[in-house]
């Protein structure tokens, strides 16, 4: 274990870090006295910190998930007792069972597909039906569930700038941080990120597989955005 003081985290942080990379203990003192720790994290164990800070729990039951094959890719959705849990696009069983267990902090099984997800997914898909049931956001911060209800609320054929999200949350200087809550939204298509856009016209980013290009293509077939153009400068402005 290995004492640090704020000073020296300050004037050695390189330093600092790659002791705590390496595995060591580092306590942050102030003072003389420990106010912080740093320990080196690896993909696997950021996931079950982020778990754990969040106070969300593995259901006793598990996390099974189902696969639905879309126009756009094969859409895998993991799901618990609360809900649908986490949702992507993916390459292949393997590569989503891989991504689920990081954001899950626990592996996640193949199941049949449950009447109320099928229902789910092909309300979102044929009739640009957000979904309305229970969503498990264990996992999501106060912030990021206040934005995430909001855009469960956003009709289909319509649009909202990640601004006015802003605004509807009370918080109408955080349009940059509704861009991340979407950008973290655990389950995509269900609850629908992609029908919030950019003030200047752009159409922002989009985290499933296919990113910009789906999303145009989903804001087309509902008819909210069927000309909108592309605009170049559009990552600065919101």
């Amino acid at each position: 274990m290995k004492l640090v003081s704020t000073a020296e985290l300050k004037n050695r942080t390189n330093e600092v870090l790659r002791t705590a990379q390496a595995g060591e203990p580092v306590i942050i003192t102030r003072h003389g006295r420990p106010v912080a720790s740093l320990m080196g994290l690896v993909g696997s164990d950021l996931s079950g910190l982020c778990a754990r800070a969040t106070g969300a729990r593995t259901p006793s039951s598990g996390y099974a998930y189902s696969a639905f094959v879309l126009p756009f890719g094969t859409f895998y959705v993991a799901f618990g007792p609360l809900g649908p849990a986490f949702a992507r696009i993916a390459a292949s069983p393997e590569a989503f069972e891989r991504d689920a267990a990081r954001y899950l902090g626990t592996s996640v099984r193949r199941a049949a597909r449950p009447r109320w997800l099928t229902q789910a997914v092909g309300g979102a898909v044929r009739l640009r039906r957000a979904f309305g049931g229970p969503v498990d956001l264990d996992r999501a911060g106060p912030f990021e569930k206040e934005v995430l209800a909001a855009l469960r609320r956003i009709p289909a054929g319509e649009v909202r700038t990640y601004g006015e999200i802003a605004r509807a949350v009370g918080q109408p200087g955080a349009a940059r941080a509704v861009g991340t809550a979407c950008a973290r939204n655990p389950v995509p298509l269900l609850i629908p990120c992609h029908r919030v856009v950019r003030s200047d016209g752009g159409l922002g980013g989009y985290s499933l597989t296919g990113g910009v290009g789906l999303k145009r293509r989903l804001l087309e077939a509902e008819g909210a955005l069927p000309h909108l153009p592309l605009t170049q400068g559009a990552g600065r402005a919101r």
